[in-house]
């Protein structure tokens, strides 16, 4: 596949461009797959190890992810929000962001190395070792990934994501078979996936890269200008991984790391179904990026995006209830069935998240990322209160009501940061959290939540309906 994707090196005068339905499409499939045997790696560390080893893996790799973000300062998120518009300065733009992240990362790796020594004085080195590669790995990854994004080649990115996750499904299944019981061991198996697929983002991106002498915007003027410009990413960045890890840090301090692993396996279905909100936001910001100083054109394809969300909401309620409520009893033990549980209300977060991508992105590429940074402070803020209160008393579904009231704060100042009154995405949100709640009880009255598909039927109807011009598109 990479062979194919080399050799098809866009080197003449067709150029391809950032589209939101093709690059969703390609990377929503490959996360489709890579989640597959990502699930099915963690059915495999889930019977090899032991559920506090389990736990505590789960802890480390999350804790170093948190830490090593930093070290994107934002930069990422920049290149692909830019360089759609002058594409015949990426290779320039990556190479400067690739090279900032590396001296940035220098100082990280060593205050990392000293603090987790300290707070892990007795888990073996090797181990943290390992999960710091594994973090490191995909940070030092990004900025070629989103170029990639930029210029319309999210299909090379999600094939490369794909091979990492084949790489280490295969390796955990080999340790599993060899009778493997140590987290280490796993760890590293998990790192050398990590290593093959930056090896392979590394080359291939600079295949793809472009050099026409295209100058970039005022922004990468001087490295003092470009930071500026993404520190309210950088900023966010930090608080960002809080969203989805936060609740498992306070089970570890509140609780025990048998409540963590039970939260991570409905965790594992819950990231499973954001494929798709995941897939769509990659894909989104260059698709809103090209068309940044384009009020209208932006307008139009954030209402297209609006209009998308509608239709996958009701395949995501329903086809996420049926597929975990049938799969953890099958691969996980009886320790993890109130998973299934737990995920149901994780699900009505799911749903307020694939409902606010679109205003979402646009704080991220319009021209006040400011109000995206108080977004996300917002929402780490009011699921750390609610996780704090909660989980004391009501353990793992207090983590996941937590979760979910973050989830809300998302969807709701999001529409308000971006000044828009939606009054039927509310309304969804609320409905969509009532079925899930019914859902998480047994009730069979969640079925009404094929109501969703009335707006969904109406979007489609929407999308069908539009005549894109090539620009437009």
């Amino acid at each position: 596949m990479i062979g194919f994707a080399l050799n098809h090196c866009p080197t003449g005068p067709i150029m391809r461009r950032p589209k939101l339905a093709r690059d969703t499409v390609w990377l929503a499939s490959s996360d489709g797959l890579a989640i597959i045997f990502g699930l099915i790696g963690q059915v495999i560390l889930a019977k090899a190890l032991l559920q506090s080893d389990y736990g505590l893996l789960v802890v480390i790799l999350d804790a170093f992810a948190t830490m090593y973000i930093l070290i994107d300062a934002g930069l990422p998120t920049i290149l692909a929000r830019d360089v759609p518009r002058v594409p015949g300065a990426s290779k320039k733009a990556v190479r400067r962001v690739l090279k900032l992240q590396t001296m940035i990362a220098l100082p990280f790796i060593l205050i990392s190395a000293i603090t987790s020594s300290m707070i892990w004085d007795d888990v073996p080195i090797a181990l943290l070792l390992a999960c710091g590669v594994v973090a490191l790995g995909h940070i030092m990854s990004y900025p070629h990934r989103s170029m990639l994004r930029a210029l319309g080649e999210a299909r090379i990115e999600s094939i490369l994501k794909l091979v990492e996750r084949i790489v280490t499904t295969g390796l955990y299944y080999v340790f599993f078979i060899k009778g493997y019981e140590s987290p280490t061991i796993y760890a590293f198996g998990f790192s050398i996936g990590v290593f093959i697929s930056l090896i392979g983002i590394l080359l291939v991106g600079e295949r793809f890269a472009r050099d026409d002498g295209s100058d970039l915007p005022p922004d990468w003027n001087s490295n003092k200008s470009l930071f500026i410009a993404a520190l309210p990413f950088a900023i966010t960045l930090g608080i960002l991984p809080y969203v989805t890890r936060l609740e498992k840090f306070l089970l570890a301090g509140l609780s025990s790391y048998d409540d963590v692993s039970l939260y991570h396996v409905a965790q594992l279905a819950w990231i499973a179904g954001l494929m798709l909100p995941q897939a769509m936001r990659s894909a989104l910001l260059p698709y809103l990026g090209e068309a940044r100083d384009k009020p209208k054109l932006f307008s139009k394809r954030m209402l297209i995006a609006h209009h998308w969300t509608l239709v996958l909401l009701p395949i995501g309620l329903v086809a996420g209830h049926v597929i975990v409520s049938l799969s953890i009893p099958r691969f996980f033990d009886s320790d993890y069935s109130q998973a299934v549980e737990v995920f149901d209300i994780l699900l009505a977060g799911w749903a307020m998240t694939l409902l606010s991508i679109p205003w979402y992105v646009s704080l991220q590429a319009g021209h006040n990322p400011w109000r995206f940074t108080i977004l996300i402070s917002l929402v780490v803020v009011a699921a750390a209160i609610s996780g704090w209160m909660l989980i004391p008393e009501y353990g793992v579904m207090g983590a996941a009501w937590a979760s979910l009231i973050g989830c809300s704060f998302m969807l709701s100042f999001s529409k308000l940061l971006c000044e828009v009154d939606e009054k039927m995405t509310d309304g969804l949100a609320l409905f969509c959290v009532a079925i899930c709640y019914l859902l998480s009880v047994g009730s069979p009255m969640a079925l009404i939540g094929l109501l969703t598909l009335i707006p969904a039927k109406n979007s489609i109807d929407f999308l069908r309906s539009q005549k894109y011009s090539s620009e437009e598109e």
